[in-house]
């Protein structure tokens, strides 16, 4: 999506095999472009690498913009490496250094741990979650248990957007408590098509999913599968979306949504809806788009603000 989550991590070319025990090592290489190495780590014995901030959840920048390269630098970010338990992981530090010619490579945590099933732990990490009375955001994996509501069926993919971030519960709300039946709608930044489908089960009359990862799209098209609905989504780094909407609703993280308003200006035929801006950088949001709309904060939750605009 246009917001590349991260959640703290970034995971490299898990690939790994079947084995009774694995082991973890944390490693800080300080000096390092991490990125420069990633390839030929696996070339070793190292079955996948996974990079992670130094900074807790709170402090980190925990995301990157559409237009911005990744960083990962040794001074930043520490690696972590799994390995078959019986793998020395000294011997694997000093080939690391002698490989890459480095002076410094120092373990942080080792941790050793049994095999289990991976795709089932992941799965099980996302349970679903209730946005309001009337609507439920589940997995496939899960039973549905109360059919008087909507449920919708998301499954967690590359595409941002399973309602447990406070930006997309605050988009869900808005949908859910402002009239949108037999309006047209664009959901910009769709992620993982969540807004879209849950807009036009609240009566949307046309839809449009837009992003610029083609995995999320993707992942956006099998979750319309899954809740027996038909949406289309248009990868804007291929294809401009030429006609307006009586909605643009997006998803966004404030430098992209403030580069977006021309695009948005072009878009729009009554209300527009921006979120993923911090209370610090409301006014700036705000500013980026006086000359044409007058934004207002609607709605915040855990320092995230939703901001209407209506022409």
């Amino acid at each position: 999506s246009f917001q590349y989550l991260i959640h703290h991590e970034f995971s490299y070319n898990v690939n790994y095999k079947s084995m009774r025990h694995w082991k973890n090592i944390t490693l800080a290489i300080p000096g390092c472009d991490l990125r420069n190495i990633l390839d030929e780590l696996l070339e070793l014995e190292i079955l996948s690498v996974t990079i992670k901030d130094f900074k807790d959840m709170q402090s980190s920048n925990w995301f990157h913009y559409h237009d911005l390269p990744l960083k990962f630098s040794g001074d930043t970010h520490s690696i972590s490496l799994l390995l078959d338990a019986k793998v020395n992981s000294g011997e694997i530090v000093e080939k690391i250094k002698d490989k890459f010619k480095l002076c410094e490579v120092r373990i942080l945590d080792e941790t050793i741990c049994e095999d289990q099933d991976w795709v089932l732990r992941s799965q099980s990490n996302f349970q679903g979650i209730q946005i309001s009375k009337t609507l439920r955001i589940s997995p496939p994996w899960s039973t549905i248990k109360d059919r008087t509501i909507k449920n919708v069926i998301i499954k967690p993919g590359t595409g941002f957007g399973t309602g447990t971030h406070p930006t997309t519960k605050l988009c869900l709300d808005w949908i859910e408590e402002n009239s949108i039946e037999n309006k047209s709608l664009i959901d910009y930044g769709s992620g993982s098509g969540i807004l879209s489908i849950v807009s036009k089960l609240n009566g949307a009359s046309s839809i449009v999913g837009v992003d610029i990862d083609q995995k999320a799209i993707d992942n956006s098209i099998y979750n319309c599968q899954l809740n027996g609905i038909q949406i289309p989504f248009v990868n804007v780094s291929k294809k401009n979306i030429q006609k307006k909407f009586d909605i643009v609703i997006a998803n966004i993280l404030s430098k992209t949504l403030i580069q977006l308003s021309d695009e948005f200006k072009n878009l729009v035929k009554e209300k527009l809806i921006l979120c993923g801006v911090l209370d610090k950088q409301v006014s700036n949001v705000v500013d980026a788009y006086s000359k044409w709309i007058v934004l207002e904060k609607r709605n915040s939750l855990k320092g995230w603000n939703l901001l209407e605009g209506t022409l």
